[in-house]
């Protein structure tokens, strides 16, 4: 039998006759053209909250296909952050000493507009084989300066319970790494998978030297609806840190007002901010994109208005898989 979150998983709008019972649709053929660069998923949690008489709405902006994602400018790439640069074994990047991602599934229960890895999640790849996960442990052997596993993808968190328990007994072996860090969205668009079996195996494979943190992604107060506090206050009452990294978008979440209202309510849930992210120089994100000056004048307008603990990092991932650099206001 199907838990809650797995029924909500078939539910989901995936193709443009479903979605036009929401919306009216033109241009059918361009928008199929987009489909193709970026595939749709929008969970019922999502299309509950979404605003389907406003075109402007944020909440639908970040979900449903735009033609203006056909839209490519000459500095966007197709791995902006350089991904595949930094990956000495497939479905790993090691970009700083102390930590390496792990992508353990490329699947999302929702398909955000303005992803940066959409030349990944936006294709049929599919996840780790148990040869690449032998792979990846002799790497983490190799390297034990690596204390830190981030799961990503995709949405770790759209796996299994029993594959998810694979990846943390299998990272536990290993001595030299002391955190799991996971970073996911469903807290957000599918907040009925944070179950308490979920939680309890959290709690089976964390210490207090032992932690595992959840990273989290809101992006607008709109999305911090009753079941999505539910989610977060079980995670956080099992002990586990749960923060934020959000996205300026242009159109989204690009005042002033906006932000402390969703830093605000974040913080009142016990969601601890942690990065503002400009916008990765992504494919087909070009109308999403808010210029840096404009960025730290927000921020700028935050500080002092906002209180401390709820003002996250303004940051710039460097192309070419440089990393992070703080943009400094």
């Amino acid at each position: 039998m199907l838990q809650q979150w797995q029924q909500e998983l078939t539910q989901c709008v995936r193709t443009l006759d479903q979605l036009e019972k929401y919306l009216p649709l033109g241009q059918r053929n361009v928008l199929q053209k987009v489909m193709g660069n970026m595939r749709l998923s929008i969970t019922s949690h999502t299309l509950r909250l979404i605003d389907f008489h406003n075109p402007e709405d944020p909440l639908l902006l970040m979900s449903v296909p735009n033609e203006r994602e056909l839209t490519i400018t000459p500095e966007e790439l197709i791995d902006p952050i350089g991904d595949e640069a930094k990956s000495p074994v497939p479905f790993l990047t090691h970009r700083y000493p102390d930590r390496v991602l792990i992508y353990v599934t490329f699947f999302c229960s929702l398909y955000c507009r303005f992803c940066f890895r959409r030349f990944k999640t936006g294709q049929a790849t599919p996840g780790p084989s148990d040869q690449d996960r032998v792979c990846i442990v002799r790497y983490l052997q190799d390297h034990p300066e690596v204390e830190e596993v981030i799961l990503t993808g995709g949405d770790p968190l759209t796996l299994m319970d029993d594959q998810l328990e694979t990846w943390f007994t299998t990272l536990r072996t290993l001595a030299t790494v002391k955190r799991i860090r996971i970073h996911t969205r469903v807290p957000v668009n599918l907040p009925s998978r944070i179950t308490s079996d979920l939680v309890t195996l959290f709690r089976r494979f964390m210490d207090h030297q032992h932690p595992i943190y959840v990273v989290t992604h809101f992006n607008h107060p709109r999305e911090i609806a009753p079941e999505n506090v539910e989610a977060i206050a079980r995670l956080v009452d099992a002990g586990i840190v749960v923060r934020n990294q959000g996205v300026l978008l242009k159109g989204v979440n690009d005042t002033a007002e906006t932000l402390s209202r969703l830093y605000r309510d974040l913080v009142n849930i016990r969601v601890v901010p942690y990065y503002l992210h400009q916008l990765d120089l992504a494919k087909g994100t070009g109308h999403f994109r808010v210029p840096i000056e404009r960025g730290i004048a927000l921020m700028r307008e935050l500080q002092g208005n906002l209180t401390g603990i709820a003002i996250p990092k303004y940051v710039l991932d460097i192309p070419g898989g440089q990393g992070k650099i703080p943009l400094q206001y």
